[in-house]
């Protein structure tokens, strides 16, 4: 099948998405054509001109793109099915079979070499992996959210927050994804605050840090408690305010049987992960994506033979 990527972030590159969704490269072999108007699928995003927008442009409409259109985002944008066929989104409430539910930590996980069933599997000993803890808290972001920041700065008068990222950085480096992982397992606690708050939006931060062995202090998806366990991370909305977060953090803290506790807790919400994280929900999804392309190829391709004869 021939597709092709339009309005995708600042370095992406066409192997990025199957990387992303092996389930589709399992639905069907893929051939990357740089013009969309070749394409039998178009997968688009929101990032024109490589910045983010929050109205999706249709690709039939600046790009000439005459396939079936997927829309994918990880970022907080919503789809608009006035310009997409389907949509892979982190919308909770979007209830339409034309969606699919997969957040960015699905994708991310996948991307980055963890199995599916990754954040299924528990720490096997906690009190071993907190005696191992060299640091106290990590926090590895680059958008200088000032929400966010003013919260790193209140954590760090109770004890040193590690800053690896461009915001507020106070290690000397920046650290890459493989870098981020190995500071978590070393930190009690990682700051994981996301960007912006929607219902259904979570990103990779929260599960970067249970997939290295460290307690999130979370805040973000206000309905974040469907998918993981509220046993396993500090849900920041839990505190009316600053103070109040870092106390129960500073409780953990010196508290080795609580924090042992949290820390061995269960990942995930229940035995059932989140549609899409479901390797058969995703397979059968990219399967009805494909048929449709196919039949509109093969009706575009029977038209364009009438017209010729």
């Amino acid at each position: 099948m021939r597709i092709a990527y339009v309005d995708f972030w600042p370095r992406f590159r066409p192997e990025h998405f199957p990387a992303r969704f092996p389930a589709l490269a399992a639905v069907t072999d893929l051939r990357h054509v740089e013009d969309p108007r070749e394409a039998e699928l178009v997968v688009f995003s929101c990032f024109p001109n490589g910045r983010r927008t929050t109205r999706p442009r249709d690709p039939r409409d600046h790009a000439g793109a005459r396939g079936t259109r997927l829309f994918y985002t990880a970022e907080n944008v919503r789809p608009d099915f006035a310009t997409c066929d389907y949509a892979i989104s982190f919308a909770r409430d979007l209830v339409d079979d034309r969606h699919l539910r997969v957040p960015n930590y699905v994708c991310t996980q996948a991307a980055y070499g963890f199995a599916p069933e990754a954040l299924r599997r528990r720490v096997a000993d906690p009190a071993e992996a907190r005696r191992a803890k060299t640091r106290f808290c990590t926090y590895v972001q680059g958008n200088p959210v000032p929400f966010r920041e003013d919260f790193v700065r209140a954590l760090s008068r109770y004890a040193r927050v590690d800053c690896a990222g461009p915001s507020l950085n106070n290690t000397g480096f920046v650290a890459d994804r493989a870098r981020k992982y190995e500071l978590y397992r070393e930190s009690k606690f990682a700051v994981t605050f996301e960007n912006e708050a929607a219902v259904g939006y979570t990103s990779e931060k929260m599960p970067d840090a249970l997939l290295s062995g460290c307690v999130p202090i979370y805040w973000g998806d206000p309905t974040v408690h469907l998918d993981f366990d509220p046993r396993c991370f500090v849900h920041a909305r839990d505190y009316p305010t600053f103070d109040a977060l870092i106390e129960r953090v500073a409780e953990l803290d010196r508290d080795d049987a609580a924090y042992e506790a949290m820390l061995g807790a269960a990942r995930l919400r229940t035995d059932r992960a989140p549609d899409g994280a479901d390797p058969d929900v995703l397979h059968a999804f990219f399967e009805r994506v494909v048929a449709s392309a196919a039949l509109r190829a093969a009706g575009t391709d029977r038209a364009a033979l009438a017209r010729r004869s």
